[in-house]
């Protein structure tokens, strides 16, 4: 039986990853989106299977494993979401905002309009203006909220849209849009002639009473839809980069392949290893860490409800989630604030627009005994803060 297991403090510290790497050793890091548990039995056999046989050379990207993956994918995305994937009509590469970046290069062009959610993904944005195509920002939510509706009717004046980028399930606020929203999107998409970029990396973690739509199974956006995802997040192997991508139609599929191969490639043999056996024989696995995660998100906003000046929405998925502090008196810059007064790192909200000072994302993907002391060291910060606040 394939069982979740949870990384010790120690175990964690003594890596190179970047969430536990870089904190203090007094600070719990919940910022990253990283899981603090053990990669699936079966992935770490492959890899070591894949070691021992010295199987670390070129990947062979006309057969082989990467084809194989293809096939995974295809068959996964039936039968999770019910939509057919052409397994001929799929790109490997090392990572998803890498195939951004090639999906701006390939579709757009210098001066042209990107529609995108805030709060964004700060890659995301750091993509859109580093290559010199515009950011359209409307926010999170879905159309049947009135603020939602007023920003969207304000998107529709602009006229250079060439391309719309989706992250769903949305980091970092866990938000699931719904269908008539979707619908809306690819309304806006074919009315401008754009192609949509979906990011669907957090699909397999969505919670119960959640229902997940990929706007690629939308008959009215398919032929204009490029999805790329990974198991990179729900199987904890994100620094072996492996991504696999669909396109609508072979004209997308070919525009994107005009690129240098060695721009939109890199996918690594051992990610490549992780990610077909992560598909192939970790589902049960993928079960235990939702369930846990279920608990998690509960403990968390159970907690959160105690604090008048703290404001969350239930995240629908991932482990992530995005949190309201502008009124508990931390400042705009209360990532910093919590990292120098409570010892936990969680990631500021600034980096996902310049206007979201005060917010946090906070990861939530560990064991609940150190949730509960993230918890306990949230909840001093903010009883001291308030306290000053009434003496004054």
């Amino acid at each position: 039986m394939t069982r979740l297991v949870t990384l010790s403090d120690e175990q964690l510290r003594a890596g190179p990853s970047l969430k536990w790497g870089r904190a203090r050793p007094d600070v719990i890091p919940a910022d990253v989106a990283e899981l603090d548990f053990a990669v699936a039995a079966p992935i770490r056999a492959a890899l070591r299977d894949a070691v021992d046989r010295s199987d670390l050379g070129y990947p062979d990207y006309t057969a082989g494993a990467p084809a194989r993956l293809a096939e995974l994918f295809a068959h996964r995305m039936e039968r999770q979401w019910g939509w057919r994937a052409n397994p001929a009509a799929t790109e490997v590469c090392a990572q998803i905002t890498q195939a951004l970046c090639c999906a701006i290069l390939a579709f757009t062009r210098p001066g042209d309009q990107i529609l995108a959610h805030s709060p964004t993904y700060p890659p995301f944005i750091e993509a859109i203006c580093s290559l010199g195509r515009r950011p359209v920002l409307v926010p999170v939510g879905n159309l049947t909220e009135d603020s939602v509706a007023a920003a969207w009717a304000e998107a529709e004046k602009e006229r250079d849209v060439r391309l719309i980028v989706l992250c769903q399930p949305h980091n970092p606020t866990g938000h699931v849009f719904d269908s008539g929203t979707l619908e809306e999107i690819a309304r806006l998409a074919e009315s401008r002639n754009a192609v949509i970029f979906t990011d669907e990396i957090h699909a397999e973690i969505v919670y119960a009473g959640t229902d997940f739509r990929s706007i690629a199974s939308l008959n009215s956006a398919a032929d204009r839809t490029v999805v790329f995802t990974s198991a990179a997040k729900s199987f904890n192997i994100a620094g072996l980069r492996c991504a696999v991508g669909h396109f609508g139609t072979t004209e997308l599929h070919a525009r994107f392949r005009r690129l240098p191969w060695h721009l939109r490639s890199g996918a690594s043999t051992l990610g490549l290893v992780a990610t077909i056996a992560a598909w192939e024989s970790c589902d049960k696995w993928l079960e235990q860490l939702r369930t846990q995660l279920g608990k998690n998100r509960a403990r968390l906003l159970e907690f959160l409800s105690n604090f008048e000046q703290v404001h969350v929405r239930s995240p629908a998925a991932t482990y992530l989630a995005w949190i309201d502090l502008r009124a508990a008196g931390f400042g705009p810059d209360a990532g910093s604030f919590l990292v120098s007064t409570a010892r936990i790192a969680l990631y500021p909200g600034s980096l996902f627009g310049a206007s979201l000072g005060g917010f946090v994302r906070l990861n939530f993907g560990t064991s609940p005994a150190r949730l509960e002391i993230i918890l306990e060291r949230l909840s001093g910060a903010l009883e001291e803060r308030h306290r000053k606040g009434c003496k004054k």
